[in-house]
């Protein structure tokens, strides 16, 4: 009988070591050490290690369920308060303070359709800027495909959504606002080349995202004559 063939017994009847106990005490395994150590000092060692493994994967779903409910009510409370905006100027200082202050965020643009002009020609107040998309352009690649970015940009692509401020700029994210048209772009910029990842999970930015979306044609009215 090979090996092999012992293998695959006792892995076809698990039960085998209790039917027969005596060899649990005289099998030997070799340990990490070199030492020789019984079958059941063994399987002890390997449950110990396999708890160990639980208790980090543990630890770690505690701590991820932590910074989520730290983020969804930093969210909840910022889409209320968008919700509860009259104009644009309402809108501007929650995004200063929930975003810059809250998400610590200290670049904020909020760039609105020139499809749905406005009275509001100016830069807004605090750290958010109010800028026109225009159809062609520098701005034209970074609305194109009305799809979120999240990651490191080009410099022109970094110039073209964070203007002078872009060279406090090294990762961002901006999204589309989109309700049946697209009424503009919110783009976030940090300094820290990691802050945003490519990989990172976007729910809680899109949620602010389809809220921005909802809320903008109460505020973006044509102008006439």
């Amino acid at each position: 009988m090979k090996a092999v063939d012992v293998a695959k017994y006792l892995a076809h009847h698990p039960e085998f070591f209790v039917e027969h106990p005596d060899l649990v005490r005289d099998l030997k395994i070799p340990s990490e050490t070199g030492a020789a150590i019984s079958l059941l000092e063994y399987q002890v060692r390997r449950m110990r290690d396999h708890v160990r493994v639980l208790e980090r994967e543990n630890d770690h779903m505690i701590e991820n369920a932590r910074v989520n409910s730290v983020l969804f009510e930093k969210t909840r409370s910022l889409v209320l308060a968008l919700l509860d905006a009259r104009d644009l100027d309402d809108v501007a200082t929650v995004l200063d303070e929930r975003l810059a202050g809250g998400f610590a965020i200290p670049v904020v643009r909020l760039l609105l359709s020139d499809h749905f002009p406005t009275q509001v020609d100016s830069p807004l107040i605090g750290h958010i800027a109010h800028a026109r998309l225009t159809a062609d352009g520098d701005l034209a690649d970074a609305i194109s495909d009305r799809n979120r970015w999240v990651g490191r940009l080009t410099a022109k692509r970094r110039k073209a959504l964070f203007g002078d401020a872009s060279k406090d700029v090294q990762s961002a994210a901006s999204l589309a606002l989109i309700r049946g048209h697209t009424y503009g772009i919110l783009a976030l910029g940090h300094p820290d080349p990691t802050h945003f990842q490519s990989s990172q999970d976007t729910l809680f930015l899109d949620h602010i995202g389809e809220a921005l979306a909802l809320m903008l044609p109460r505020f973006l009215t044509a102008r006439t004559g």
